[in-house]
């Protein structure tokens, strides 16, 4: 286990983003910290007490515990459009974790957000979506669907005879409405975080 996993965990978990941090600990920007979660950059010792400080952990727990050993890594799946003409891109970006009681049997994934049309259900620009990876879906759930074109897009599920509706959480964008063969289910949106 490694600090820059270890505080990622730990900033995630009580809510700070990279900027709320780097303000406790007297930065100006967000970048020290972007750094030494990406691991290029590592606090001096003095910073690491802070840092420990800020989260109730001792050092060496910062430095060397697995402070997720009750979590999940997840890959995250390039990214899926919360709008519409944007194209699957299946490059893993990383990791994120989730807890095991969220982490089942099946296979799940995270998926990086473009777009906004999901904005009235907090899913915005940025966000990382959890999905379990199934290929039905009940009415009014949200899920990931892949399209003609190969078009991937987060929208909520309305089942119509005969016809599968693709509702929006903005009123800027309009639903599309699909033949059930058009339309093919990746997964269900199980949750959303935003990841800085």
């Amino acid at each position: 286990m490694e600090f820059k996993d270890n505080l990622r965990y730990l900033r995630h978990s009580n809510g700070m983003s990279q900027d709320k941090l780097a303000e406790k600990l007297g930065y100006k920007s967000f970048t020290t910290v972007q750094k030494w979660e990406d691991g290029s950059s590592f606090p001096r010792v003095s910073t690491l007490q802070k840092i420990a400080d800020i989260f109730g952990v001792d050092v060496d727990h910062l430095l060397n515990l697995n402070i997720r050993a009750d979590q999940v890594a997840v890959p995250i799946l390039g990214e899926v459009k919360a709008g519409y003409d944007m194209y699957a891109n299946e490059d893993i970006y990383g990791y994120e974790y989730c807890n095991n009681n969220e982490y089942g049997p099946g296979e799940y994934f995270y998926l990086k957000v473009k777009g906004d049309s999901m904005i009235g259900m907090r899913i915005g620009e940025g966000d990382i979506v959890y999905v379990r990876k199934q290929d039905y879906l009940n009415d009014k759930e949200i899920g990931v669907f892949l399209l003609e074109n190969n078009e991937v897009t987060i929208k909520q599920l309305q089942i119509g005879n005969n016809e599968l509706r693709l509702k929006a959480a903005n009123p800027a964008y309009p639903d599309r409405v699909f033949a059930p063969e058009n339309v093919r289910i990746l997964g269900k949106v199980l949750h959303n975080k935003v990841l800085f």
